[in-house]
């Protein structure tokens, strides 16, 4: 019986032969060889692989920096950005340091209560199902999507408020994308003042809702030495460009919305 097998075992071994040997040439000759920059780049990022930049992880930012599509990492330090200029041939310019913020004051002690919410524990599902507990509508839900979503820590939740501790955040926009009342945006960390509020109900409604929220009473507006405050839709807005922390704004603010925020 074996040596009736012998043949076609034979015929089998020289047919396996051959094809790992046109896969071996194959393969050599349709190879794409990889930029040996691009694993210089890999090893001068953070490795976070947190999708801040647009893409699926640190090597798809690395292959398409490669390909001379000018991005920026926006968890890497100075140093790293250099680094990674250098490997490009280009000259490294130093980017204003930015961070997340919340816009919002709703604490449970600031915002008044419309509703018991006990779905999910997430911002999202909530939005869909009642539009969380506070009268706000604007609010923080403070179930901690955002704190979920950050992969760098730097997000707790206080006292139903999210809150970004700006040490450890690095401004790569997750708890922005994440955020259903789009209440967080990335500012220049340098500009500490902030209008810690986002609603745009009329005055005596957004009072109602919450302690500290803006009446959009135009005091901020008209004490602003450097016109950086305007009212839009109900609500006080800084334009940071123009925006000098020169805290009059604080002051004059009757609900203690302009505050000083780290």
């Amino acid at each position: 019986m074996f040596s009736t097998l012998l043949p076609a075992l034979i015929t089998l071994a020289l047919v396996a032969g051959l094809a790992a040997i046109i896969l071996s040439m194959a393969s050599k000759k349709f190879r794409v060889e990889r930029d040996p920059r691009v694993d210089e780049i890999l090893e001068a990022l953070p490795g976070a692989n947190c999708g801040g930049c647009g893409f699926a992880g640190c090597a798809a930012f690395a292959e398409t920096v490669v390909k001379g599509t000018e991005h920026v990492c926006p968890v890497a330090d100075e140093t790293s950005k250099k680094i990674i200029a250098g490997i490009m041939g280009q000259e490294h310019r130093e980017a204003e340091p930015r961070t997340a913020r919340v816009f919002c004051s709703g604490t449970r002690d600031n915002a008044a209560v419309s509703a018991l919410y006990t779905g999910v524990s997430d911002c999202r599902a909530a939005k869909l199902m009642a539009g969380g507990e506070k009268s706000c509508r604007y609010s923080c839900f403070g179930l901690g999507t955002c704190k979920s979503v950050c992969p760098f820590d730097a997000i707790i939740i206080e006292n139903g408020l999210a809150v970004i501790l700006p040490d450890k955040c690095t401004s790569c926009g997750k708890c922005v994308e994440a955020c259903p009342q789009m209440i967080i945006s990335i500012v220049p960390k340098q500009k500490t003042t902030t209008i810690a509020c986002s609603s745009h109900d009329k005055g005596p409604a957004a009072k109602g809702n919450c302690k500290v929220a803006c009446i959009a009473c135009m005091r901020c507006v008209k004490e602003c030495p450097e016109k950086a405050i305007t009212i839009k839709n109900f609500l006080a807005v800084i334009d940071y460009t123009k925006c000098v922390n020169c805290g009059k704004c604080i002051a004059v603010c009757p609900m203690k919305t302009i505050r000083e925020v780290a």
